[in-house]
């Protein structure tokens, strides 16, 4: 199927049924010639695609059938290299995003590490009866049921967990100031 003269005429004065028969005529060469740069079918076909939108809203004046050819082709060429040198650089940024991801997680998970060694640590340093009653504390325990199992009052309870507090925050300021855990 050729187009005449006056058909490439019409393509720049926007008349839909020229563009129509071209897009139908083109449309699966196109994609082919898409595909050879080693896409897959459905990026081909957007690439096609953006090409024919693009064509129609410039509505350009051709001089002939080879230059709407070679216009056709170049486009869809140079759109296939973009979408290719595009879909590279989004590989490298999202294999950089996860090393980043990985590399975090495990500073992060030593990090949590030697918080949980600092706070034991601490923990061993405090009274026995303050230790007891803080850490069932941590452990969620309510003051009433510590209180109730070590028949304590739960006002000792609380004073105890206040002790235990204030010697951790006068012995290791930093570490709370730090990381800003407890209180």
């Amino acid at each position: 199927m050729e187009f005449s003269e006056t058909e490439i005429k019409a393509l720049a004065q926007g008349d839909t049924k020229v563009f129509h028969k071209l897009y139908e005529h083109f449309f699966v060469a196109l994609c082919i010639f898409a595909r050879s740069f080693s896409l897959k079918p459905e990026e081909a076909e957007d690439i096609v695609q953006e090409v024919f939108c693009r064509m129609y809203d410039e509505h350009r004046l051709f001089e002939g059938l080879n230059t709407l050819k070679s216009y056709l082709y170049t486009a869809v060429r140079n759109r296939s290299f973009n979408y290719l040198r595009d879909e590279k650089r989004r590989s490298i940024r999202e294999a950089q995003f996860l090393n980043n991801l990985k590399a975090e997680e495990g500073y992060n998970s030593a990090l949590e590490n030697e918080i949980y060694r600092q706070l034991k640590l601490l923990l061993e340093e405090l009274p026995e009866q303050c230790k007891n009653i803080f850490q069932r504390t941590l452990s969620g325990d309510t003051s009433e049921k510590i209180a109730a199992d070590l028949k304590l009052s739960v006002e000792t309870v609380k004073t105890q967990r206040k002790k235990a507090k204030r010697i951790l925050r006068e012995r290791y300021t930093l570490l709370f100031k730090t990381f800003g855990i407890l209180f």
